[in-house]
């Protein structure tokens, strides 16, 4: 069988693999005109899998449209060459295909593993027990939240329960630490969706409550008995100590007897016992002062006995403290599991991070022909892109559809394949499940999933970056990958890394090793670096910051735009960043609590921008806030009680005057605020709770071809290029983690059934034991390789220039830390020779001036938030209409929108009956005041330079809304439309007044730029008599 099929590529940055994989692609479906409906092709990303959609379907098109091999593109080139077509047959091979799979488009299956995995649930949905309409969770939060809610629920319910809790939050008190233990729930029921953790969690489930407390009573038991043995045997060295006639102040500082005291008066501390040399000491014999002659000589080692036994004595019980110390939130994670079952069962939910573990549980163990069934497809390529940040789970859920493919042969005797693709030095995403060992295990044949041995192919060459660039990083990560711990992970830097250079000759690269490492000179140093590339040539779009912490990237944000640097980043997209969305957060907590200051003084504040004193302005308002927003902008609180949110916020968008400009934070939003309706329902609280929870993280689109800096993280940057990247507080601790835990393999027996506990990651853990020390260095090296991963991703994005800001980390005897990415950085100059001590910025090759680019994309049109809110019908006490005709200026207005109202209903003359029995029944009109309308309206349709108007055929627009170009709306009374002419017609009360002349040719000057031509402008004067104005 050939082994083409199943290839293995080793792809590092830039290597064009996107290209490898379309070509093969491509190979396949031109073979056989069935072939493309039997690809599964699987990667990451929806964008990733657009990329590559794109790419097929343009060299289809583009091999349909080559007319000459001098025309024809590299990958046309790349087939004819490889493949026993002509240029001919290739040209229509390429149309005929195109046309197939736009015809049949659903066939064309490229998809992300997530989605592979939704169908096979959804196919399997009877089998697994759930749903078969069930939603799917992305965010997983909120149903973490709600499970914590509702453990914490259950205090007093059940004693054993409520014991559980108190004690919990009486330890976190005696830790110095906050009661409230909804926080630390939150934080390890986190592990329950991380993949890495699922066969652990397994092991949870038949464990109750009561198991939990009874091994919590165990290992106090167990630590009393070591504390006591500990005391004994520290007893036991200074008695013999004495014994030997020897004097306490015959120890250097007298530090062995003083140590031999400390576990002797119950301090168990391990870092104030073991943090010293005395151990080393012990063990070269150098306990007692040089003057002292003639020491005995078995004295040295029965001390070091003594001090090995207790120590080895003082580590387990700091063990069993580790393990105790996790036993009460262990518990409550087992609690938290059960919880989420329930709830998504109530709901019929299921989250995206149980896709994986539900496959594995049911569906591998099912014949692959059967599955193949149950799909109603049958796939023989399988093209796998990333496979570096492929779980072990997502993997072993795929071999038993792969190795059926590989290893069976279809009726006409044809195999299937696998193509891989990957970069073990780009696994970064290990805290989502991502195993980079399973690509180095399957490139080193160290496995053998399938009967079909595989080919590795290395693709060689960086096709992304300039010259410098590439010789920089090959130069760099040989030299540091000697400093991993774990030989295996050596072999990953040393798997093509070595890339060979395009025709992009010249790049640069910039070191620069800051004297203070301080938020400000990493801030200004940026702005420096962002300048000098803007004198080259380059733009702000050319730019990208790319950072590991978030709160470096927010940093950077605001000092940048301080300093009039445009700058799109994570943060600046956050709607809870942005003022306006605030402000109408607050009016909404206004409503719902409109006694609160806070509340009242947040929306003051808002609005008293520009306003002389605002001081003043917000101290005057407080207390009088519904007064105070009716009289001066005329928003009425009672009618946003009254509305869904969307709607109000729709109202007092628009009186609060928030949409002269575009303003993208506002429409996404809006968009929110209506989604958040239809899934938790449209009351005020429902949002608000919404909010609390998930406003934080609510985020418009990232605009693309937007003229800013970028700033993302590492993860974002991940398979992306730009012209210029700057890599500011390059000096991260490889080996920082947050709050970390181990799961730690245990006997049955001795601890009450319990095969394996959770225990905190620290560095003791080295001293527990060969088991427990095996299992904190594995885990410990993993932390380097990822930190050195996200090195590796960062320092390959960038095109043409590429700026690393870092630290000159090194101690007064010179020496470099290599637990820093400063101390890398430094390892590398020290060992190619070019360190300088006192040197601080490195540079290789030069930063060349642009050429200016034409940046003119499409044309770009401003979109302002459109207000949408209109006026639903409603009834009315009939009172209200008899202030119509009571005297003075409000009753004349509202008489005035009485008549506009029934010529609004109005489209020919045999309309007006109708329109007056609707403006009766919502309470417009009282019986007695019909006929007196009636006389007026009459006036205004019978009249006779106006009758002909009203006459019936006509097309009639009554108050339509127009939106313009500039996203504003106009509102004209009356259009008349005949024959591609508008008769534009507006009602007014009172005086004449230019404004309404105006009014009127900017209405004109609207149906004119949509092609129509204006045969008659009219204001009519409706007073006590009708008087028209021709415009």
């Amino acid at each position: 069988m050939s082994s083409n099929s199943f290839i293995i590529y080793n792809a590092s940055a830039g290597s064009g693999k996107t290209y490898a994989l379309a070509k093969v692609y491509l190979k396949i479906i031109l073979a056989s005109p069935q072939n493309f409906k039997k690809i599964l092709a699987i990667t990451f990303t929806n964008k990733a899998v657009n990329e590559m959609k794109h790419r097929i379907l343009n060299s289809l098109f583009e091999f349909s449209s080559t007319k000459s091999i001098q025309e024809a593109s590299p990958l046309f080139k790349d087939i004819l060459n490889e493949t026993n077509y002509t240029f001919e047959e290739l040209g229509a091979l390429g149309k005929l295909r195109l046309k197939q799979i736009l015809h049949n488009y659903a066939f064309f299956d490229i998809s992300t593993i997530d989605k592979f995995t939704h169908r096979l649930i959804r196919t399997f949905a009877k089998d697994l027990k759930i749903p078969q309409n069930f939603e799917v969770v992305l965010d997983v939060d909120l149903l973490l939240q709600e499970a914590v809610e509702r453990v914490i629920g259950k205090a007093g319910e059940d004693p054993e329960f409520t014991k559980v809790l108190l004690d919990f939050a009486l330890e976190k008190i005696e830790d110095d630490r906050s009661w409230d233990i909804a926080f630390d729930l939150l934080k390890i029921g986190k592990l329950i969706f991380d993949e890495n953790n699922a066969q652990h969690l397994k092991n949870l489930k038949n464990h109750e409550i009561g198991d939990f407390l009874n091994l919590q009573l165990l290992l106090k038991t167990k630590n009393k008995a070591l504390e006591q043995q500990a005391v004994e045997a520290a007893s036991t060295a200074l008695a013999y100590i004495v014994t030997k006639g020897i004097d306490y102040k015959d120890f250097p500082r007298e530090t062995l007897p003083n140590h031999f005291k400390k576990v002797k008066d119950g301090n168990f501390n391990t870092t104030l016992l073991y943090n010293n040399k005395l151990e080393e000491n012990l063990i070269e014999g150098k306990i007692l002062k040089a003057a002292i002659k003639n020491p005995p000589i078995e004295l040295s080692a029965q001390l070091l006995k003594y001090y090995l036994d207790i120590k080895e004595l003082v580590y387990k019980r700091s063990l069993y403290a580790n393990i105790n110390r996790n036993i009460v939130p262990f518990a409550l994670l087992n609690a938290i599991q059960k919880e989420l079952k329930i709830i998504q069962v109530e709901k019929d939910q299921l989250s995206i991070s149980e896709f994986n573990t539900l496959i594995a549980r049911e569906v591998k163990d099912q014949p692959a022909p059967f599955i193949y069934e149950r799909l109603g497809e049958k796939y023989r390529h399988y093209f796998i892109d990333e496979f570096q940040d492929t779980s072990q789970m997502q993997w072993e859920n795929l071999i038993p559809l792969i190795g059926n493919a590989m290893e069976g042969e279809d009726g006409l005797g044809n195999t299937g394949s696998l193509f891989l693709v990957g970069d073990p030095k780009q696994a970064i995403y290990r805290w989502r499940g991502g195993k980079a060992e399973q690509f180095l295990e399957l490139a080193t044949h160290q496995k053998h999933p399938f009967t079909i041995a595989s080919n590795l192919v290395t693709l060689p060459k960086n096709y992304r970056s300039y010259t410098e660039i590439i010789n920089f990083n090959n130069s760099f990560f040989q030299s540091i990958s000697t400093l991993l711990e774990n030989s295996m992970y050596q072999d990953f830097f040393k798997l093509g890394n070595q890339q060979e250079v395009n025709q992009q000759e010249g790049g640069y690269v910039n070191l620069n090793l800051l004297a203070e490492d301080t938020n400000e000179d990493y801030a200004l140093e940026t702005l420096t670096v962002i300048k000098n590339c803007l004198s080259k040539g380059y733009t702000y779009s050319d730019i990208c910051i790319v950072i590991r912490k978030k709160k470096h990237g927010l940093l950077l944000a605001n000092y940048l735009m301080q300093h009039e640097i445009p700058v799109v980043s994570s943060d600046s997209l956050l709607l809870s960043g942005n003022p306006k969305t605030l402000f109408l957060v607050q009016l909404i907590r206004y409503m719902v609590q409109p006694k609160e200051l806070d509340i009242q003084y947040e929306i003051l504040n808002f609005l008293s921008e520009g306003k002389n004193d605002k001081h003043a302005y917000i101290y005057e308002n407080l207390n009088r806030l519904d007064i105070h927003l009716l009289k001066e902008y005329g928003f009425d609180a009672s009618k946003l009680r009254q509305a869904t949110v969307f709607d109000g916020l729709a109202y007092a968008i628009k009186l609060f005057d928030l949409i002269p400009s575009s303003d993208a934070h506002l429409s996404a939003f809006m968009d929110l605020v209506f989604d958040v309706e239809q899934k938790q329902g449209p009351d005020m609280q429902s949002f608000l709770d919404y909010w609390d929870k998930k406003g934080n993280s609510a985020s418009i689109s990232t605009p693309e071809n937007l003229e800013s800096v970028q700033i993302m993280t590492i993860h974002k940057s991940k398979g992306l290029e730009f012209p210029v990247v700057i890599f500011p507080f390059a000096n991260s601790n490889v080996f920082e983690e947050i709050d970390p835990k181990l799961w730690l393999s245990v006997d049955e027996h001795e601890f009450l059934g319990f095969s394996e506990l959770l225990i905190n990651k620290k560095q003791e853990v080295q001293n527990y034991g060969a088991v427990e020390s095996q299992l904190y260095e594995i885990d410990h090296q993993k932390l380097q390789l990822d930190a050195f991963n996200l090195l590796y991703v960062v320092l390959t994005r960038a095109v043409n220039a590429l700026f690393i800001i870092s630290s000159n980390n090194i101690d007064k005897k010179g020496n470099h830390n290599p637990n820093y990415y400063s101390g890398l950085f430094i390892h590398f100059l020290k060992n190619t020779g070019i360190w300088e001590p006192e040197k601080l910025e490195y540079s290789f090759g030069e930063l060349e001036s642009q050429k200016i680019k034409n940046r003119l994309g499409p044309n770009q049109y401003t979109i302002p938030y459109i207000y949408t809110n209109k006026n639903r019908p409603d009834f009315k006490i009939l009172a209200t209409a008899g202030l119509l005709w009571d005297e003075g200026l409000d009753v004349a207005i509202n008489q005035g929108n009485v008549i506009h109202y029934i010529l609004g209903a109005i489209y020919k003359t045999s309309d007006l009956d109708r329109a007056l029995q609707m403006a009766l029944q919502k309470g417009l009109l009282k019986e007695m005041e019909v006929e007196k309308v009636r006389e007026i309206v009459e006036k205004v349709i019978f009249h006779p330079e106006l009758n002909h108007f009203y006459q019936d055929g006509l097309e009639v627009l009554n108050e339509r809304e127009l939106l313009l170009v500039n996203g504003t709306t106009q509102r004209p009374d009356r259009v008349v439309m005949e024959n591609n002419h508008a008769i534009i017609i507006d009602y007014k009360t009172g005086e004449r007044n230019s404004k309404y002349q105006h009014q009127l040719n900017s209405y004109a000057e609207s149906f004119l730029s949509m092609g129509y031509s204006i045969a008659q402008k009219i204001i009519v004067y409706i007073n006590t008599e009708i008087e028209l104005e021709y415009i």
